[in-house]
């Protein structure tokens, strides 16, 4: 049973995992319409704000980070410190790029978001693959935390790096339709 600080961090994941949910399921709503043909007002839509999604993903990827880690005190292992490297320009870099009206942003930000994306996808990796964690570089290198560790895990499978994940994903979702548009 959780009481305390722990009921507050128990009811925090949830709070942060249930619209990463939501944007899963909305993502591949969205892909399903793009490949079937039928989202183009909904692709237009994304292609017009796709800025002011990618610094409302980039502030979430910040605050639930620094939520975890400043307010309840997990520590983070060091492949979420490389993932934060990824995340936390994006919020300076869609905040300027806004400010200008700079749709150049996507050059920078695709970088960050698939690098992003291959470290985050490589701990989901090896914390639901124990194989995996076994030989993965965090059991090389002593963290503080092992990276295979899964601190919180809401609805039966968003653990910090899927969240993570979800919105590197979203992210380089978003440069293709820039791409799309540009095109």
């Amino acid at each position: 049973m959780y009481t305390g600080v722990h009921m507050n961090a128990y009811l925090y994941q949830y709070i942060i995992a249930t619209p990463i949910l939501a944007l899963q399921i909305a993502l591949g709503i969205l892909i399903i319409l793009i490949i079937t043909g039928r989202g183009k007002k909904i692709q237009q839509h994304f292609s017009n704000n796709g800025m002011i999604y990618g610094l409302v993903v980039a502030i979430a990827a910040m605050v639930g980070s620094l939520g975890f880690s400043e307010f309840y005190h997990f520590p983070p292992c060091k492949l979420c410190w490389i993932q934060r490297i990824f995340h936390y320009p994006h919020v300076i870099l869609f905040a300027v790029a806004l400010y200008y009206k700079d749709t150049r942003v996507w050059m920078y930000s695709i970088w960050l978001a698939s690098i992003g994306f291959i470290v985050a996808g490589y701990q989901v990796l090896i914390q639901f693959n124990p194989t995996f964690a076994e030989s993965s570089v965090c059991s090389i290198v002593p963290a503080a935390e092992s990276c295979s560790d899964i601190l919180t895990q809401s609805y039966g499978y968003l653990s910090i790096p899927v969240m993570s994940l979800s919105l590197f994903t979203t992210l380089i979702i978003l440069f293709i339709l820039q791409k799309q548009k540009a095109s």
